[in-house]
Formats: structure tokens, sequence, C-alpha cells
């Protein structure tokens, strides 16, 4: 099996998610998942001169730069990752461990910096799911998307992320606030202070793998590296489709009737070789191929393949392809289209 011995070049997993959607009234999407940066053209405040800009008496209600009219047109305009304790000046009064930098406990005005952004959405993006993705922020985050509250954030050193769908115009511009809060340690070295990773905006369809709802990994039997290898693959998917998919009556599918709350996936798995040859592989838990997703809800499914005699990864290993990323294994999740089907991107 030839493309089995290709494992340590660049390998793809291709799964297809095929929902059967029955009476909905929807069109599929041909496009696939976006997902794009916006790292570029940010605005960036040092202080906090709005201390009551956030208002939960009322939603979509609050102030300063949290607002979406909000002038920003003297702000600095600077491109993530940005780190503004690294720009301050040395002081010999500041915390030791966290570089001299005056910033943190005693330092209120230079402990706190608002970033602002515009970004616009197709109003072809319409049906589509909008999500928003912080890498790293240091430290204390709240984010606000056209003046609405989404999120509050208090860890510096692991990503968030939240579907903003909901608040976002479709067809027009879209602005982003962030406040962030740096007064507070969590380490005893240098920490920072802003937006140090990267921001990204993903665009998904209604029913969607789930964000990080890949998980591949490999086994051997005894644990011993030799013979054949079992590639076992999770994945979650969401069904966010409430508001998209008006179902009036039950779905049938493969002759049994599922109640109108749920959609009916059915999921088929190939590997493609860098030649672009495809392989078809047998889930040898095909109970596991049948999805019912809730709407509003989130399922997961697993598959398992054998490989008879896998080559193993190897940094010394050189590559049989023209592969600039040798041993690098890739899942690509694609979706299958019938005829009165909706696909999943």
């Amino acid at each position: 099996m030839q493309f089995l011995k290709l494992a340590f070049a660049r390998l793809f997993m291709v799964t297809a998610v095929t929902f059967a959607l029955g009476s909905y009234p929807v069109q599929a999407d041909d496009s696939p998942r976006e997902h794009l940066s916006l790292d570029a053209n940010w605005k960036f405040h040092l202080g906090d001169d709005w201390p009551g800009a956030l208002h939960l008496d009322k939603a979509g209600a609050s102030t300063g730069p949290a607002a979406e009219k909000f002038s920003d047109s003297s702000w600095r305009v600077l491109n993530l990752p940005h780190d503004w304790a690294i720009e301050l000046p040395f002081d010999k009064n500041a915390d030791t461990s966290h570089g001299f930098k005056p910033v943190g406990p005693g330092y209120t005005k230079n402990s706190i910096g608002w970033y602002r952004r515009d970004f616009a959405l197709p109003v072809e993006d319409s049906g589509k799911r909008i999500w928003l993705t912080f890498d790293g922020v240091f430290r204390d985050t709240t984010v606000w998307v056209n003046g609405w509250l989404i999120t509050r954030h208090e860890g510096g050193y692991y990503p968030f992320r939240e579907d903003i769908t909901d608040v976002v115009h479709f067809g027009g511009d879209n602005v982003i606030s962030v406040r962030v809060d740096a007064t507070k340690f969590e380490g005893w070295f240098y920490e920072g202070a802003g937006i140090y990773r990267h921001v990204w905006l993903d665009k998904t369809g209604p029913v969607a793998i789930a964000p990080d709802g890949i998980f591949v990994h490999s086994y051997f039997p005894s644990n011993t590296p030799t013979g054949s290898a079992e590639i076992s693959v999770q994945v979650d998917l969401l069904n966010a489709s409430t508001n998209l998919l008006p179902q009036t009556k039950a779905v049938i599918y493969n002759d049994i009737v599922y109640p109108k709350s749920e959609v009916v996936g059915e999921m088929s798995y190939q590997i493609v070789n860098p030649n672009g040859e495809t392989n078809e592989v047998t889930n040898e838990f095909p109970g596991m191929n049948t999805l019912h997703l809730l709407v509003n809800g989130r399922q997961g499914t697993i598959a398992s393949f054998k490989i008879s005699s896998p080559v193993l990864w190897s940094p010394n290993h050189q590559a049989s392809t023209n592969s600039s990323q040798p041993f690098r294994f890739t899942e690509k999740w694609l979706t299958k289209k019938k005829l009165n089907s909706a696909s999943a991107q």
C-alpha cells in the first residue's frame, strides 16, 4: 500500500460530513472555513481615562472606548503582537524580577491599556458563524464588539475564543474594543503587558467542526513501534443552526424518523497522499459514523484505522516528495453535498 509508506511526508486526513436536512429551506454554502488574521491596524491608548466604560445595567450601552461610535482617531496605530511594558523606561524602584519596568502594583497609570480595531463583513457571510480568537493577552482582558460586552478573561498565558455572530453587522463595519489590565502579576519573571500574541477571525458554517475539535493520535500494539499501527481520530461537531434552519417537521434518514430538534449527519474518511492520490479507509467503529446533532448542540465522534507498515517520524529522515515541510501531518476536513442536503464547513 504505497500511500501508507508516504506517512513520513505530508499526509492529509480528509473527513467528509454530509448532513441530511430533509425539508430545511437551506442552500449549502460552497465556501470553505476561513481563518483570517486581525493582527494589523490596531489603535492603542495607554492609560485608563475611562474607568466607568463598562456598563452592566443595560446590554450594549458601554461608554468610552467600549462604545461602537467612539473616536480613536488620535490613538497610536500599531500591529500585533504588542507589549507596551517593554516600551516603558527602566525604573530602579520597579520590581526586579519583572525587568525594572514601571508596570504592575504601584504603577496604575502604566498598567491599563486600550485597543480598538475595525473590520468589515460582507453580507454573504450572514449565514455563517463568526468567531473571535485571542492567542494570548496579559493579563485581565475585557472585550466588546460593537459596544456589546463579549467576554472577560483573567489569564495571561492561554488563548480564549468567543462566538460573536449575534452582535456583528453583516454587510457593514464592526469594531472590537479591548481593555487590558496588567496591574497584577502571575509570575516571578518578566511578563509584559498587552495583546502579545495573534488575534484571529474565523468564519464557519452553522454546522461545523468545533474549535479545537480535532484530536489525532497513533497506537502500536504492546506500545512497541513495530508492525502495524492504529490511527484514531476524534472529531467534535457543533450545530449552531437554531435561528438559521427553521424545521417544520421531523427528518427521515435511512428509514428512521428523527425529531425535528435534530439534524442527521454521516461521516466518511479518506487518506490523501502528497501526490493527490485518494484512498478510502473504513472506520472500525461503523456505529460512530452516523451523527444526531441537536440544534445548538455538540456531539463527538470517533474513528479508527489500521496502517500495515507506517514509516515512523524522524528528524533525520529525508522526505521522498517535494514537500517543503516533511514529517508534518495535516488534517483537512471537507464536506460532501448531495441533493437536498446542506454541508458543514
